[in-house]
């Protein structure tokens, strides 16, 4: 999954903590990575404050701290790395505080290495792990009669939910360490998950996404071999859901059924994340990403014919190991040319044990950081270009949005296409969709006023 968001806790101290808790029953949770290293920190809060704990603002008043680490890009790597040495100081101050590091950053290959570079952490947990790292918590006083969902807080549940149904990847693409952090995928029943959906839209969520790291692989590895489609018809069907999207998917597995079927399902929003990476031919092989650009634009064609509303965002990488001029500037000219809603870019990185990380080594093969950023930025203002041409399509139309809350002084939620939207009202709309005439518009977000 390469769409990375990067959440950090941390804020000015301005109100006082009226939490009666005791520091040994306080949790501290940081997470730096993709959504699925989010979701994964979702439900491991939820089981916390389920066998007793509550959050803490501030590491240094929590007896139990996790990191949950991503290892896509050496900058997340870095994050990680600069929170544990301020860690150090609450070790220092609380030696009975309990620190572990979870997720991508630990492998088989690294755990020995951490144990002996990173004294201030007492356990190394991979990812993904929600029970082994509850089981390390040193002052429970519950126990979970059930698995813990992503939703503590009944009384304000969240508008929208982030579902895993598989973990684990098994492509082999030249730049990517998912596969060998998170190991082969594993697809979660198809009953489970429906249950479990159930539950969270019961505790008052509108929106579910189902995620993966190739999403639309799913069920290819369990009984009768189900699709995706399947999936996403059971869960529409529950009562109570408004909307339902996906992601991360690969063109690989984007069949003609999984299209027809977001296209007939009226909660399944048009919304596609179809990561391209390159829009070079070459660079597409020297990936490993098994697809041509012509096989990649005429499933887009498809896809824009069966759902024409769709809004369409990928993922990019420049700067890969042997990406010339004329490479990128075949991408480039890609972008132009589908006009993608979004597009998440990402300079490459190195990472270790990779098949990139060997032909970086190859100088013939490296490209600079200079150029490197040359390159991001480019492909930057053409998207930022693009985008802004295509939101003025909602320059005085009126969308349904999804109001997931309020975000400095304006309520804030999101229209079918995902797009961004903020509004003002008087009343408290969380949850609900309403009707919002769109005044402003901008490359990413939308600006508009309550109508009906």
């Amino acid at each position: 999954m390469q769409d990375l968001l990067f959440i950090d806790k941390l804020s000015l101290r301005q109100q006082p903590d009226r939490d009666p808790t005791p520091r040994e029953r306080r949790y501290y949770v940081w997470t730096v990575g993709c959504q699925m290293n989010v979701s994964d920190s979702e439900r491991l809060e939820a089981a916390l404050q389920g066998v007793g704990y509550s959050p803490a603002r501030y590491p240094d008043e929590a007896s139990f701290i996790v990191l949950n680490s991503c290892s896509v890009r050496a900058s997340a790597e870095e994050r990680i790395f600069g929170k544990l040495g301020e860690l150090m100081r609450v070790k220092r101050a609380h030696p009975e505080t309990r620190v572990v590091l979870w997720g991508c950053m630990v492998g088989p290959e690294n755990r020995s290495i951490f144990e002996q570079q990173l004294p201030m952490v007492d356990h190394f947990v991979s990812p993904s792990a929600v029970d082994e790292v509850v089981a390390l918590a040193p002052n429970p006083i519950y126990t979970l009669d059930e698995p813990a969902l992503p939703v503590a807080n009944t009384a304000h549940p969240p508008v929208s939910v982030h579902v895993p149904i598989q973990y684990g990847c098994n492509m082999t693409c030249s730049y990517c360490v998912i596969p060998l952090r998170r190991g082969r995928e594993r697809s979660r029943p198809l009953a489970e998950l429906v249950e479990e959906c159930r539950r969270i839209v019961d505790r008052g969520a509108r929106e579910i996404t189902l995620l993966g790291q190739i999403v639309d692989s799913w069920g290819h590895d369990l009984p009768g071999r189900p699709e995706l489609a399947d999936l996403l018809e059971a869960v529409h069907a529950l009562p109570g859901l408004q909307r339902l999207r996906f992601l991360t998917s690969h063109p690989a597995w984007m069949t003609d059924r999984l299209i027809e079927t977001m296209a007939r399902l009226p909660r399944c929003m048009p919304d596609l994340n179809l990561p391209v990476q390159a829009g070079s031919d070459a660079l597409l092989k020297r990936m490993r990403r098994g697809y041509t650009t012509a096989r990649y634009q005429a499933l887009i064609a498809k896809i824009r014919a069966t759902i024409p509303q769709i809004a369409l965002t990928t993922d990019i990488i420049v700067g890969h190991p042997g990406e010339t001029a004329e490479d990128f500037a075949q991408t480039l000219a890609l972008c132009a040319t589908i006009r993608f809603d979004k597009i998440h870019i990402a300079a490459f990185s190195a990472r270790p044990g990779t098949l990139a990380a060997e032909q970086e080594q190859d100088p013939t093969l490296a490209v600079t950081e200079t150029e490197k950023e040359v390159r991001r930025r480019a492909l930057e203002q053409l998207h930022e270009r693009v985008a802004t041409e295509l939101n003025t399509q909602y320059l005085n139309q009126t969308v349904d949005v999804l109001v997931e809350g309020e975000n400095r002084g304006k309520w804030r939620g999101r229209n079918p296409q995902n797009k961004l939207v903020f509004f003002t009202h008087a009343d408290d709309l969380t949850g609900q969709v309403v009707q919002v005439q769109i005044t402003h518009t901008g490359p990413w977000s939308l600006q508009g006023r309550r109508v009906g």
